[in-house]
């Protein structure tokens, strides 16, 4: 019998399914039947009811009547993302954009897919960001940009935010304690919002910011010039590359410190982006700096600091002490779960056939038959994985009451994931990498004084959640008091972290004071 959640979704599917192949059979689409547009709407119509193949195989009929047709290769490309064959899905993203090379969304797709799959070596990675720039960012930064903001070190500063998540999201548990925070009579603080739809979380975060400017649907041209009017300067990117992001905005310099900071643990790879604010374990000092085109500031207590939602319901005992057995879980995106990830974990259940897996937000079809045939090459079987569809918020948090140890994904680590699971009291095993995003389940730990949950290797890995596992009185320790631990560290010192931001915020402000009192003394 499938799990509630995900047999809710397959009906569901099914019912869309069904209106939108009625939709297709009508004549007017019917005689569109040689066309490759006909295959390419029925195979996203596949796709979204996870029949990953079938909707492979209609792009294929596709790109057979149509080899240039760009939206086949993207569809392709994101059933094999979805079927986990990230190679494959990769040299579906590169054709699109070899069709399709304006289009600066596909291209931060293939830049975002490069960090979840972990297939080029870091330095190419930075290439790749570097080459997005090259093509749609650095023609537009001015060769020198003048700007009338005062070079006084001093006074009040002008700080401009720029996101899409400025709502119920899970930046918002980041960026809102740093907003309540921060010391009017030090710094003037603006938000610039590309979110058409603002909620009960919008206008929490309107209500600390002394000005809000709604940016959505405003051309980056027309955006930039309200950030040079409103004299700001320095303009905080908080999105990188990811969906909604105004890196184009950025790239007309309108700001004369412009930094990336909290929603993209990695590179812009832009000329115009001066700086990048990370911390030492995210981004070892010597190792990192190679990979980024900033240069880096490092905060001194973690990259952010954490507001647990209001929504969370109280720990629970440790599930074990009643289960007799211990119950690992996985609450990130599916996305992030590659097959080196999944080969992991069913290497861990097969050393303790005891323990379980409780994974939410599985895709249902085959994506999940993919995973379960994975799990079973290593002798795991689907009746010790327990598997649950997306989840309202409510559903999702109470997921976690039935899992004693979170298993963290890698390369692409969880961020606002681990520290949902850390605050229900459960300790996060997770693979430390490469600087960026491979890191940032390791800064959290870190800052809890974990570092004996973080690991170097897959066998390091499977060590740790082994003999964690097997230590239920330390589980049961760990799940009572883990609050109590977030609620003394850094992570939640809301007042001390803004007060660290803010530290690096004036001190690059001097410098760019005194580079500019230098270049006018040479004039």
């Amino acid at each position: 019998m499938l799990p509630r959640g995900l047999a809710r979704r397959r009906r569901r599917d099914a019912v869309v399914l069904k209106h939108l192949l009625r939709t297709l059979r009508r004549p007017a689409v019917r005689r569109q039947a040689d066309e490759s547009e006909y295959p390419v709407d029925a195979a996203e119509i596949h796709r979204r009811a996870g029949r990953l193949a079938r909707a492979c195989e209609l792009c294929e009929r596709a790109l057979a009547l149509r080899p240039d047709d760009g939206r086949a290769w993207q569809v392709r490309g994101t059933a094999l993302e979805e079927l986990g064959l990230l190679e494959e899905a990769t040299q579906c993203l590169r054709q699109e954009l070899r069709l399709r090379p304006d289009d600066v969304n596909a291209h931060s797709n293939l830049l975002h897919m490069l960090n979840r799959s972990g297939q080029l070596p870091p330095a190419a990675v930075t290439a790749e960001h570097v080459e997005w720039a090259k093509c749609h960012a650095d023609r537009l930064t001015p060769a020198r940009a003048e700007f009338s903001n005062s070079a006084d070190p001093e006074r009040v500063l002008r700080i401009g935010y720029v996101s899409a998540d400025f709502r119920r999201h899970a930046a918002a548990c980041f960026i809102e304690p740093v907003l309540r925070e921060h010391r009017r009579e030090r710094f003037e603080v603006y938000c610039y919002s590309n979110w058409d739809k603002p909620d009960a979380v919008s206008a929490r975060l309107r209500a600390y910011c002394a000005h809000w400017r709604d940016i959505a649907g405003v051309d980056d041209d027309a955006a930039a010039q309200m950030v040079r009017d409103d004299r700001i300067d320095i303009l905080v990117d908080l999105s990188g590359h990811t969906h909604g992001n105004r890196l184009l905005l950025f790239a007309r310099k309108p700001a004369p410190l412009q930094a990336g900071y909290m929603g993209y643990l990695g590179t812009s790879g832009m000329a115009a982006m001066d700086l990048h604010i990370s911390d030492a374990q995210i981004d070892p000092p010597g190792a990192a700096e190679p990979l980024y085109r900033e240069r880096l500031l490092r905060l001194p207590h973690g990259v952010v600091c954490y507001q647990p939602s209001a929504d969370a319901p109280a720990v629970n005992a440790l599930p074990a002490l009643q289960q007799g057995h211990v119950t690992f879980g996985s609450f990130n995106n599916f996305l992030k779960i590659t097959d080196a990830t999944k080969r992991a974990w069913a290497r861990l259940l097969a050393r303790l056939p005891e323990a379980r897996l409780r994974m939410v937000g599985v895709w249902a079809g085959e994506a999940c038959d993919r995973m379960l045939e994975i799990f079973e090459t290593e002798g795991v079987y689907a009746d010790r994985i327990d598997v649950a569809g997306r989840l309202p918020y409510a559903a999702y948090l109470e997921q976690y009451r039935h899992a004693d140890i979170a298993l963290d994904p890698h390369p692409y680590n969880g961020g606002t994931t681990t520290l949902e699971s850390l605050w229900m009291g459960l300790p996060v095993v997770t693979l430390a990498g490469s600087p960026g995003f491979p890191r940032c389940a390791a800064s959290h730990l870190h800052n809890l004084g974990l570092d004996d949950l973080i690991a170097n290797s897959w066998d390091e890995y499977i060590d740790i959640a082994a003999r964690l596992a097997a230590d239920v009185p330390r589980l049961a320790a760990l799940r009572s008091g883990l609050r109590a631990r977030m609620r003394d560290s850094a992570l939640l010192d809301a007042a001390g972290f803004t007060a660290a931001l803010e530290s690096l915020y004036r001190q690059a402000w001097r410098e760019w004071c005194a580079g500019a009192a230098q270049a006018a003394q040479t004039c």
